[in-house]
């Protein structure tokens, strides 16, 4: 971590000194088209010739032309390109021809100078004093002569005047710049040719630097072809190397291949900006495998290849374009790597943040360079550095995975020549160990046989006992059965509902073999006169306490004690039915000696009187539930059931409703609206049950039924039956 502290300090001074640095504040700038250097010591240091320069659009005045004519001209700053021009002079393009025009005042005479022109384009010829000096490709106003060219060498030149007309003619009709992008640099031919050394000197240095490290880590990978990210690391080096040689601002390749097309060579130039991106990515995915992700990397390899192919088969004209979209989706890649680096921090991966670090060193040069270059900031190229901190924050990442792999290696040998020089005695513990182990398992097999036998034993036992309890079972069952048979005996037969309800349905829906609900129905006759009779009509819904057999118990309790009510002591009206009700269950189940026993049932009853066309509710623990025009109704029993001891008097509340024709009622046990299913796995509750009967209700009684049931078991699904379910709906 010392060193990676150390590299972080050096990495913040230098971003510092960069930022910080301008170009010198006294330098001189031309204005209006004259730059006065009487005062300046050009033996000192090359200078720019940056400032305002006479500027004549879509005119190609030679030297001659302005000694013969008088030219208004106007005034641009340079270094600029004509697609910033443009921006403010709707006149210029990006394509087209100019003439610029500087006049130089220089307190020396008969001195040999030198310029150098960079980035030029994309044709240029240049004056001094009248005389021809330097001419890249060829300049014309047809797009169809201009011959574009890279040849951005020095020319030297006598002057014999302490005053020097520079004319510079340019043309574009070849790409997406036009224009002069890099500062014009004049100074004497010594400090001319020394500047020039000096950069080519450090440019082949780095080139050659970066052929060494790619080479060398090409031969790790041959060595260790495990080890992807040598490989990879190896093709970057080699692509930054190929960026540099085919690159504008190092201009390498006009050295090496001076026969190589101007139109070769931008390609070469837009292809490996996009090759070096790529196989940084897959650098930086090679060491941290499981931080990346397959799919993009597979997706902007596509992109990329996609791109190269584009550049391959387009002008320059046209593909030249396409270097802000590569600036947009370099952005993106290169946040996708930073994410990788981040999750490898934070799953504490090896050398993580020495990636991280050298990533952020090498994303800090070329974004400072590329800045300047684009005249946006005025410091000066940090990417010489930065590569260099990059190759030496990498190799030691490569190197100490290497390491490591290697000393692990070491260890498997020291172990090996252990177990060489020790195999003997190794051979006598290890059989020493398996025949203790052999004794052991001697001893441990006699116990297991004399466990086995005991477990046969069990077995048989288990055996009867389990004949025995399916023999009780059976018998069990049978008897559940048979109760089940007893119950539905005397549970109200369908004909008796037929022949009383022209429009009805009961939907009843036992948990186990035996219900804990149960319905019923009478009728009492209460005309005084023989030959006349007034049939009233007495219809129960009722959910015993339980379910299962203990229900069951209840169901045969409350029928019995509704019989007694209603057939014997012709009890008619709802809530007298329910007062009654509730002492006969008391009494019987002994409730008001200690109040420990709370068994009982919820119950809903309904009388129907069609002489006077009214139906009498009232309910313990159950609602009624009525339709009329469209809007449904509850009518709420008390909260309290049938059965129980309670602090004060139970009073039972009587409603009197008169029907209509059309109207329809429902009473029901709580078990529907508290099945547990749907996709949430909750309760069906009573909310949603009103809005389903308000859904169907216009349907006919014995398809609602079907239409319940449906729904029923589509909510239940794969969950168990919680509980009864009873429904009962009558149509008026």
């Amino acid at each position: 971590m010392r060193s990676l502290f150390k590299i972080s300090f050096f990495i913040l001074i230098f971003s510092i000194l960069t930022l910080s640095c301008n170009t010198d504040n006294d330098r001189p700038y031309a204005e209006k088209g004259v730059l006065n250097l009487t005062d300046y010591q050009l033996h000192e240091k090359v200078i720019p010739l940056d400032g305002e320069w006479e500027f004549y659009w879509n005119k190609l005045i030679s030297p001659q032309d302005f000694k013969e004519h008088k030219i208004k001209p106007e005034y641009v700053m340079l270094p600029a390109i004509w697609n910033d021009l443009a921006k403010k002079d709707s006149l210029i393009k990006a394509q087209g021809f100019a003439t610029y025009r500087l006049q130089i005042y220089n307190q020396s005479e008969d001195s040999v100078f030198g310029i150098k022109i960079s980035k030029a384009y994309v044709a240029y010829k240049l004056w001094v004093n009248g005389k021809l000096i330097a001419q890249a490709g060829n300049v014309s106003f047809d797009k169809d002569s201009v011959v574009p060219s890279r040849e951005y060498n020095s020319r030297y030149f006598v002057v014999d005047t302490n005053k020097l007309e520079f004319v510079l003619q340019v043309s574009n009709f070849n790409q997406r710049k036009g224009g002069i992008q890099s500062s014009i640099l004049f100074g004497t031919e010594k400090q001319v040719s020394k500047q020039e050394r000096k950069f080519f000197g450090i440019s082949l240095f780095l080139l050659g630097l970066l052929l060494i490290v790619a080479i060398n880590h090409f031969i790790l990978f041959y060595l260790r072809k495990d080890v992807k990210s040598s490989l990879f690391f190896s093709l970057f080096i080699f692509s930054i190397a190929l960026n540099i040689i085919f690159s504008e601002h190092y201009n390498i390749s006009a050295l090496i291949f001076p026969d190589l097309s101007w139109n070769l060579v931008l390609k070469f130039d837009y292809i490996s900006d996009y090759l070096s991106l790529y196989l940084f990515l897959g650098y930086i995915s090679s060491l941290y495998k499981e931080e990346s992700n397959k799919k993009i990397n597979k997706a902007i390899l596509l992109f990329i290849l996609v791109m190269i192919i584009f550049i391959l088969s387009t002008k320059p004209i046209i593909f030249t374009y396409t270097s802000i979209f590569f600036y947009f989706s370099a952005a993106i890649i290169l946040l996708y790597i930073l994410l990788i680096l981040a999750k490898a921090i934070l799953s504490q991966k090896e050398a993580a943040k020495h990636a991280l670090l050298g990533t952020f060193v090498l994303l800090f040069t070329l974004v400072n360079d590329g800045l300047n270059n684009s005249l946006l900031i005025h410091t000066f190229d940090t990417l010489t550095a930065g590569l260099i901190i990059f190759i030496i924050i990498q190799s030691y990442l490569i190197s100490l995975r290497l390491s490591r792999a290697y000393q692990y290696s070491l260890q498997l040998s020291d172990e090996l020549n252990y177990f060489n020089e020790n195999l003997e005695q190794i051979v006598k513990d290890r059989t020493l160990q398996i025949e203790q182990a052999k004794e052991e398992l001697e001893v441990q097999s006699e116990s297991l046989k004399v466990a086995n036998d005991e477990i046969v034993k069990i077995n048989q036992i288990l055996e009867g006992q389990s004949v025995e309890l399916k023999k009780k079972n059976k018998a069990l069952t049978d008897s559940i059965n048979y109760a089940k048979r007893l119950q539905q005996a005397i549970l109200p037969d369908k004909k008796v509902f037929e022949q009383n309800f022209d429009d009805y349905f009961i939907f009843f829906q036992p948990k186990d073999i035996v219900s804990g609900d149960f319905y019923w129905y009478s009728d009492v006759d209460t005309s005084w006169d023989f030959d006349e009779s007034n049939k009233i009509k007495i219809v129960i819904a009722a959910d015993c306490t339980g379910h299962g057999v203990p229900g069951a118990f209840m169901t045969l309790l409350g029928h019995n004690f509704l019989h007694l009510i209603v057939n014997i002591q012709e009890v008619i009206d709802p809530e007298q039915i329910l007062y009654k009700l509730d002492q006969l269950v008391v009494e019987t189940l002994k409730q008001n000696e200690d109040g420990s026993m709370k068994d009982g049932m919820d119950i809903a009853v309904l009388t129907i009187d069609e002489e006077k066309e009214t139906v009498a509710f009232s309910g313990a623990g159950n609602p009624l539930f009525y339709i009329r025009d469209n809007e449904l109704h509850e009518i709420k029993g008390v909260n309290f059931g049938i059965g129980g001891v309670l602090r004060k008097a139970k009073k039972f509340e009587p409603h009197k409703i008169p029907y209509q024709k059309g109207d329809i009622f429902y009473i029901f046990s709580d078990g529907f609206a508290d099945q547990i299913g749907g996709p949430e796995g909750r309760k069906y509750y009573k909310k949603k049950f009103k809005e389903f009967l308000l859904e169907i209700h216009k349907k006919p009684m014995n398809e609602q039924r079907f239409l319940i049931e449906k729904e029923f078991e589509e909510w239940k699904g794969a969950k168990k039956q919680i509980d009864d379910i009873l429904v009962m709906g009558f149509r008026f």
